[in-house]
């Protein structure tokens, strides 16, 4: 009788955590169309390459700020090995992902003194989204999960190591084990500096320098936990400056450098005004709803989150006051109690005062410790009355806010698969008619890359306001993200190809496509797509809508340059190649009637040649990728000439 008392909690732990699971591959399914985005779909993308290829580091992949070395994408990846469904891959591996994140979270909880039926309680707490912040970032979107067993991990190593352990060789090997994932983290992301070491850093701090006021044997305690952590920050660092030197040289893409920030100006306004966006976002990661009536569901969840918060604040500081030190359970829970605090300080002060450090998602792991923080707090609260007050309400916030939630992403469903209908169309159209590869937005092209499984392939690019007498007001450019880095190639698709555009896009960019002649190839309420005879012809009308006329005008491709006048192609990206320009002049080049292309940041003139009457073919060579690609087409004395069927071509037998 008294083995079934102390299982129990064992059994609602463990049930709680399967509980917890299956509402979220439930709300994964209802959500999948609802949330689903380019960003979300480039990591699937990346994991089937991954999976397709064998290879679980990418190295010709353009990845985003970050190097998604150990990230989703790995976890991904060994999904495709169950499934070629791209949304069953994402349940698959969000769901081993958190999993691995609930382990972590159970770990530390054990190693501050808490129960295996707590931790298994406070884990099941990890995979549940009461709101669309935390669903479309984390259950759904998958973003911070892989931070989980890290975030939990590393803490739990970081309090075990710095207690020394039940004995020499498990304080060492935990030590042992806390290094390495100190370096690990300062390899992985600047990310995990600031939001897991920095804390660390801070709590050892001020543990140090309040140490003199204590007993010796406390004294003893800060000086080895400062030593620790101080180990652990050197290593960190030793793994970020090993990122700085090594992913540049190996990888292209931003690495998310610290070096790179910039601190926001001293505006009292504006710094007020970031505190309540964060607070505000903050209320959204539990659910929190502006626009609920006062006695509707999410109303009462509006009031549960006001009753949680209020509670928790009050047991918290009661709590905090009554952990005694010299015990080493009470000292770890309490570094615990500071560590919260200080991860939320550290990362408030990058949102107010560091330029562009705040996207509401970030907020998700500035508040990830008060997860275990709740657990300690409510098993240390004396008041019998106040503990259940809090744990009633709280319940009744997951219930009524999770539940809501649930409900209205379910709700969704149908309206979702009706408007993502014309993307579909528009997809089956191109596959049936043969295509393969095209160009397009990225926000759409990813989605429907993902939705096709990846029968189509893409590239993405942007619309880019032209300079002042550019030949079209708007035109297109690569974005070069978080896609093959041949994608941008001019040869990427040497047979046909197409752009698709929504309805709002062929608008705006109607002048640069009555330039091209591209035919309409195919259209619905929402997609446009225009077909191209390859990637080269594509990006040449890119580089020709940006070109900027000086004494010069262009009528239906064809350009009439005056004497003086100019025809720049602005600088941008080109892969290294042997390339041609070929043009036809009509009139009589004069002095200083010349082509020429340029290179590198010094504008180096990598070829150029004299334009004469009739054809013109400019032949030239990059010997490596770059971003300052430049062409100019100068007129000189000419009184008059005339320029057509200009193209930049890949030359294919060059010398």
């Amino acid at each position: 009788m008294q083995g079934e008392k102390r299982r129990w909690p064992l059994v609602l732990g463990i049930a709680l955590c399967v509980l917890s699971l299956a509402l979220s591959v439930a709300l994964q399914e209802a959500g999948y169309l609802t949330y689903l985005n380019g960003d979300m779909a480039s990591e699937m993308i990346l994991a089937r390459r991954q999976a397709d290829t064998g290879s679980l580091i990418q190295m010709d992949w353009i990845y985003s700020t970050e190097i998604h070395t150990i990230h989703m994408n790995l976890l991904y990846a060994l999904s495709f090995l169950f499934t070629d469904s791209f949304m069953l891959a994402r349940i698959i591996g969000n769901t081993i992902g958190f999993v691995l994140g609930m382990l972590a979270c159970v770990f530390l909880c054990r190693t501050l003194g808490l129960s295996m039926a707590k931790g298994l309680c406070t884990a099941a707490l990890l995979p549940f989204a009461a709101g669309t912040l935390y669903a479309s970032n984390m259950t759904i979107g998958g973003y911070y999960i892989i931070h989980l067993p890290f975030a939990f991990g590393g803490a739990a190593l970081w309090l075990a190591a710095s207690e020394g352990g039940r004995g020499r060789r498990r304080g060492l090997a935990a030590l042992a084990l806390f290094l390495a994932v100190c370096l690990l983290e300062g390899l992985l992301s600047v990310r995990y500096v600031l939001c897991f070491i920095c804390p660390m850093v801070v709590v050892a701090g001020l543990n140090v320098l309040l140490a003199p006021q204590t007993s010796r044997s406390l004294r003893d305690h800060h000086l080895r936990f400062g030593g620790v952590t101080a180990a652990g920050f050197l290593a960190c660092a030793a793994g970020y400056a090993a990122s700085e030197l090594l992913y540049p040289r190996l990888f292209e893409s931003g690495v998310g450098a610290a070096g790179s920030f910039v601190f926001n100006p001293l505006n009292g306004e504006a710094m007020v005004s970031s505190l309540a966006t964060v607070f505000a976002d903050f209320l959204k990661l539990l659910g929190w709803r502006g626009d609920a009536a006062l006695f509707s569901l999410p109303g009462i969840a509006n009031l549960c989150i006001a009753a949680v918060l209020v509670l928790a604040g009050m047991m918290t500081v009661r709590v905090y006051r009554s952990l005694d030190t010299r015990e080493r359970a009470s000292r770890m829970q309490k570094r615990m109690l500071q560590y919260a605090f200080a991860a939320l300080g550290v990362n408030l002060f990058c949102f107010v005062f560091i330029k562009g450090a705040y996207l509401n998602r970030y907020l998700i792991l500035a508040v990830l410790f008060f997860i275990p923080v709740l657990t300690i707090v409510v098993a240390r609260e004396r008041s019998l009355r106040l503990r259940w007050a809090f744990l009633l309400f709280f319940v009744m916030m997951l219930g009524t806010a999770g539940g809501h939630f649930l409900m209205e992403t379910r709700a969704q469903q149908p309206g979702v698969e009706q408007r993502e209908a014309d993307m579909m169309d528009t997809a089956d159209f191109l596959i049936g008619e043969g295509y393969t590869h095209g160009y397009g937005d990225f926000w759409v092209v990813r989605v429907m890359q993902e939705r096709t499984g990846g029968t189509l392939t893409f590239t993405g690019v942007r619309q880019i306001e032209t300079e002042e007498g550019a030949v079209c007001p708007v035109s297109l450019e690569m974005i070069r993200w978080l896609e093959p880095q041949n994608a941008s190639h001019m040869d990427a698709c040497p047979g046909k190809t197409f752009l698709v555009l929504t309805r709002g896009q062929e608008q705006t960019l109607a002048p640069w496509l009555a330039m091209t002649g591209a035919p309409l190839i195919h259209e619905n309420g929402q997609y446009a797509a225009y077909g191209f005879d390859s990637s080269e012809a594509l990006i040449g009308f890119m580089l020709l809508g940006q070109m900027k006329l000086e004494n010069a005008d262009c009528d239906q491709g064809v350009f009439t340059l005056q004497a003086g006048g100019r025809m720049r192609v602005p600088t941008g990206f080109r892969e290294a190649g042997d390339y041609v320009l070929s043009f036809t002049c009509e009139g009589e080049p004069g002095e200083g009637s010349r082509a020429a292309a340029y290179a590198t940041r010094h504008f180096e003139v990598i070829g150029e040649q004299a334009i004469v009457p009739g054809e013109n073919a400019l032949t030239f060579t990059l010997h490596a990728d770059d971003p300052y690609f430049m062409l100019l087409l100068t007129s000189g004395e000419a009184q008059k000439l005339t320029i057509s069927g200009i193209r930049l071509h890949k030359a294919q037998d060059l010398p």
